[in-house]
């Protein structure tokens, strides 16, 4: 029945159904946590909220997420398989680490087996840079720790940025929606429905997790949407061939769609590797929580929540348009770094610099 309806009503299909899902899971998990007591607990340092709230948001996500893909997205069976693997192993991580505070090294193993799971059986991986740094493809075992380093790295990127109410949400939501979108476009069904599921669930959560946040996403959320959204990455990347795309000269749409996703993902990446160094220079862990990333900084500055989760998507979104006037003109690699540099680099010297003022 599914496989008769055009590509368009599925996706809009998954979207509201995963979307209606979650609403209704994080509905009730809000309501047991309450009842049950079950509170993400202030601690001052990151957890600055003033009253208790559940952190076990990401159940709605997954529940959505999963059941969605599951009616909307077969995929061949032996790929879903691992990716719902992986994607069970960080969400039972995840609620272990939201209620009992897990060790961050035992969670950061559960990271690397879940990501290596996908990346080894399902062959999702990085098989070359398309010229990136002067590189091309890669040998097979190189491929597969490089792509599982990238996959338990980003995981722990997207983790990092859920610290203040609806960012973690509105920028899966702009992922999702960039890859769902580039999906569509090719035809590639399969794909597009993994993205516009999850696109959906996430839109379920937000609901609840906007500013003043009723419940938040926590490690059970932010887990299992970075894993999920670097996947989706990595297949962007392998729809390269795909492309259609002119005047390229002498630059491959593979070196185009590595462009792409380096574009997207910066502001986050720029802001966790910004504050390893800063940690790194003080003797600290760079998996020590503390108050350096750059939505923090932006609070501390004065804004709230909601304009700083706006503001943070805003620039993200600047990255993107950037790049995209970059690659359409041309223009040459060192420009085109520039260009998604600027738009974090300066919004963190600001906000830093209002902050030692304060």
């Amino acid at each position: 029945m599914l496989s008769s309806l055009p590509h368009q009503y599925i996706y809009y299909l998954s979207i509201v159904v995963s979307a209606l899902i979650s609403i209704y899971s994080v509905r009730k998990i809000i309501f047991i946590a309450l009842k049950r007591k079950i509170f993400d607990i202030p601690d001052n340092i990151r957890k600055i909220h003033g009253e208790q709230i559940p952190s076990l948001g990401g159940i709605g996500v997954f529940i959505g997420y999963m059941a969605t893909v599951l009616f909307f997205a077969p995929f061949g069976f032996k790929v879903l398989n691992y990716i719902i693997i992986s994607s069970v192993i960080l969400f039972f991580t995840g609620i272990y680490d939201d209620i009992m505070n897990m060790r961050p090294s035992k969670k950061l193993l559960a990271q690397i087996l879940a990501t290596a799971i996908t990346v080894y059986f399902a062959d999702i991986r990085i098989t070359s840079l398309y010229g990136l740094l002067g590189i091309y493809d890669l040998p097979f075992w190189v491929s597969i720790y490089l792509t599982t380093f990238c996959g338990t790295f980003f995981i722990n990127v997207f983790n990092f940025i859920d610290g203040i109410d609806g960012l973690a949400c509105m920028l899966s939501i702009l992922y999702t929606l960039i890859f769902g979108a580039h999906f569509a476009s090719l035809g590639f069904t399969t794909e597009a429905s993994l993205a516009f599921s999850l696109l959906g669930a996430t839109c379920g959560l937000l609901w609840f997790n906007y500013a003043p946040a009723k419940i938040y996403m926590g490690d059970t959320g932010s887990m299992l949407s970075g894993f999920s959204i670097f996947i989706l990455a990595l297949l962007f990347i392998r729809s390269a061939p795909a492309l259609h795309i002119p005047d390229l000269g002498n630059t491959n749409s593979g070196y185009v769609a590595v462009q792409a996703v380096l574009a997207i993902f910066f502001l986050p990446v720029f802001d966790a590797l910004r504050v390893f160094a800063l940690r790194a220079s003080k003797g600290i862990s760079p998996l020590k929580a503390d108050r350096r990333h750059l939505h923090y900084y932006l609070l501390d500055a004065g804004l709230g929540h909601a304009a700083t989760a706006w503001l943070l998507v805003g620039i993200n979104i600047l990255t993107i348009l950037s790049a995209f006037v970059c690659m359409a003109n041309n223009a040459p690699a060192w420009l085109y770094y520039i260009a998604i540099t600027i738009p974090s680099a300066a919004t963190a010297f600001i906000a830093a610099s209002r902050v030692e003022k304060s």
